[in-house]
């Protein structure tokens, strides 16, 4: 992948994570599969788990603590990624 492919993808993932209105999270199966979704055919869950520890490391998105099966880990949004969507998608642009 490309920078503006990776770009592209964390964008793609803090806007799957963004809409997700409930508290467990979504898993890097279910966010390969909402990618793919997008046209990006070729993409692999080392793709997704890449950027995902790329948000992770940039504050925007948080591995939620799971008592059952914490292997099967799962991602939800921060306070912080959510401002930076939300800059991101500004009308003034």
């Amino acid at each position: 992948m490309n920078a503006n492919d990776r770009e592209q993808l964390r964008l793609s993932l803090l806007r799957f994570l963004g809409d997700n209105v409930s508290r467990f999270g979504m898993s890097a199966a279910l966010l390969l599969q909402m990618a793919r979704a997008e046209g990006r055919a070729n993409l692999t869950r080392g793709h997704v788990e890449t950027e995902l520890l790329y948000l992770e490391d940039a504050g925007l998105v948080v591995v939620l603590d799971k008592t059952i099966s914490p292997e099967n880990r799962a991602w939800r949004i921060h306070k912080k990624g959510r401002d930076y969507l939300a800059e991101k998608q500004s009308p003034d642009e």
